[in-house]
Order: structure tokens, then C-alpha cells, then sequence
């Protein structure tokens, strides 16, 4: 029997879960996939989630956790006709699964208990408890706080964004410290990025479609080579994964009674699928929710959606710059 359950040792999950074990609650952190796991991710560390570990940590990011060029300076955007918008700020280049398994081990000197290659195939109330079957067993806890990502635990089906990238050898003419993020039609059905992660060149696009994907990388791989000098030598690897489609009004799924939601699970995603930040606070927020009513139910409810506002907010705002900047997210200012 656990005080809180959480499912997913992302950043989210774990900063969730080692807040909870802080304040003196059993916590289990279960995690689908093996440990350290691998993610797919552009692994840019914004100054927003820089503050927040050194707020909570009262540390920084290990180096240990880091990929070169390790100083990120910022974001360049190009508009839908190729004007560029140039937000620059400190940041961090990281690599996923060291950057997590980092925040898993935090979690585990606070006392959390993590599982992994743990699935978790249903979470179901029962009387002032919640049952959480997993690998064919049942674990109960008064709350669970699922941080699950895109996919999600039982979703209805949802269209999401699929995301595709690859990483190469080769060179361009592009200064490395920066994430650059290209919103012209032809390019993505959502947006196409470039950014190095140790001396590789990753490349990448989204789509809401699958069947569009290669196209769209393969004319964003002519724009970078005829605009930037890009020269591909080897294709080292690919990724695949999903993202949340985020529309307005930007409707968060907090959850209900003993099952919170946080991150992208609860509809929590920057734009370019900078979900770190607001995964972290939200799982912040969510535990300590439960931490200051832990025998009032709706009075958790209630709690993490006021204290969670600001982080709606600012990605309410991130999505409206966005929209500004093209027509194809002209929709998300309106």
C-alpha cells in the first residue's frame, strides 16, 4: 500500500515523485521501459527549467548530462516566408536518458521505490483508493499521479503529431549553440528543427500524417543543404515518436478525485515539443497538491489547478508567438 503512485520516470514523473518522498510520503515511480531509458528529444535545457533545478536542487545540471555544444544561446525561428526571429537566452544541451536517469536518482535518495519495465495496463478508483494494474499485478495507493506522456494510460484515440529526425555526420553553415525551428508549410506539417548534439547534425519534422513525413523531410533536406551548405556525409540513426497536438483553448486534463494528471499527458507542451519545462513543474504542482491536502480530495483537485495556472499560461503564450510569426498556427492567436 503507497500514498501516491506515479507512472512515467520522465522529468515530470520523477520531480513528482521526489517531492512526494521529501515530505515524508511512500511513493512508487513505475516506468514502461527499461532503465536508463532512451528518449527521443531535441534535449534543449531552457533557461525556465535551468532556474527551476537550481530553485530546487540548489545545484546545477551536472556535466556529466550534457552533449557539445553544451551552452545552448537560444532559438532561431524563420516564419512561414523565411523571415528569421532570433530569442536568445541561456540554455543547456543535454542528452534525455542521462538527463532522467540524473532526476531518477534524485528521486531515489528522497526514498521513492521506482519499478521499471513496469506496464501499466489500467488505473481504476476504488473507495478512497486507486488500484493501478501493472505487469498483471495490482498496486493501490490513495492517489497516482500519472505522467505517462502523449500516449497516455487508456486514452480514447487522439490524433497526435509524429515527429521523425535523424542524426549525421556532415557539416553546415549554421552557428551549433543555437536550436533553429522552421515553420514554412512546405517544409512540415508542424514544424521541421536543426540543432548538434555532439558534433552530429540532427535534422527533424512533424506531421500529423504519416504518410507525409517523407516527403517533408526530404524537402526540408533540400532547403538546409541549398540555404545553409548542409553536406550529409553518413546518416548515423533515426527516431520516431509522438507528441501531443496542442490546439485551443488550450484545455489541461487536471484529472479527478484520486487520479492527477501532469505534463504532456494533462495537455502540458511548449511549442517545438519543449515539454521539460512545464513537465517539471506541473509534476511539481500535482505533488504538492497531495502533500497539502492529502485527506481532502477535491481539495487536491482544486489546488493543483490553481497553482498550475501560471504554467498554462506562459504555454498559452509560447503558442500565440507562435502563431504570430505563421499562418499554419495562425489559429492558436485567435
Amino acid at each position: 500500500m503507497y500514498d501516491v503512485i506515479v507512472i512515467g520516470a520522465g522529468p515530470c514523473g520523477c520531480i513528482a515523485a521526489r517531492t512526494l518522498s521529501k515530505s515524508g510520503l511512500k511513493v512508487l515511480l513505475l516506468e514502461k521501459c527499461k532503465l536508463p531509458r532512451y528518449k527521443s528529444c531535441s534535449g534543449i535545457l531552457i533557461e525556465k527549467s535551468m532556474r527551476f533545478i537550481e530553485q530546487q536542487f540548489g545545484c546545477s545540471v551536472p556535466q556529466s548530462v550534457t552533449c557539445t555544444p553544451v551552452d545552448n544561446r537560444g532559438m532561431i525561428f524563420t516564419d512561414d516566408v523565411g523571415r528569421e526571429y532570433r530569442f536568445t537566452s541561456r540554455g543547456l544541451n543535454i542528452w534525455r536518458d542521462k538527463f532522467d536517469y540524473w532526476l531518477l536518482s534524485l528521486a531515489q535518495e528522497a526514498g521513492t521505490e521506482s519499478r521499471a519495465e513496469s506496464c501499466v495496463a489500467s488505473i481504476q478508483e476504488a473507495e478512497e483508493m486507486v488500484e493501478v494494474s501493472v505487469n498483471g499485478n495490482t498496486e493501490q495507493a490513495r492517489y497516482v499521479i500519472d505522467c505517462s506522456g502523449a500516449v497516455g494510460i487508456g486514452k480514447k484515440t487522439q490524433r497526435n503529431v509524429i515527429t521523425y529526425q535523424t542524426y549525421n555526420q556532415g557539416k553546415i553553415n549554421l552557428d551549433p549553440h543555437y536550436f533553429y525551428a522552421y515553420l514554412q508549410p512546405e517544409l512540415s506539417g508542424y514544424d521541421a528543427w536543426f540543432n548538434v548534439k555532439d558534433d552530429m547534425l540532427v535534422l527533424g519534422v512533424a506531421s500529423i500524417e504519416q504518410s507525409d513525413i517523407k516527403k517533408y523531410y526530404e524537402a526540408f533536406e533540400a532547403y538546409m543543404r541549398d540555404r545553409y551548405g548542409l553536406c550529409v556525409s553518413e546518416q548515423l540513426r533515426t527516431d520516431k515518436w509522438l507528441i501531443r497536438n496542442i490546439e485551443p483553448p488550450f484545455e489541461i486534463d487536471y484529472g479527478e478525485s484520486g487520479i492527477l494528471k501532469a505534463g504532456e499527458n494533462a495537455g502540458f507542451l511548449n511549442p517545438m515539443g519543449e515539454g521539460i519545462s512545464c513537465g517539471m513543474e506541473s509534476g511539481y504542482y500535482a505533488a504538492l497538491a497531495i502533500i497539502s491536502n492529502f485527506n481532502n480530495r477535491q481539495g487536491v483537485i482544486e489546488n493543483y489547478k490553481r497553482n498550475v495556472s501560471d504554467v498554462k499560461n506562459y504555454m498559452q503564450r509560447q503558442w500565440q508567438l507562435v502563431g504570430r510569426m505563421s499562418k499554419k498556427f495562425s489559429f492558436m492567436y485567435q
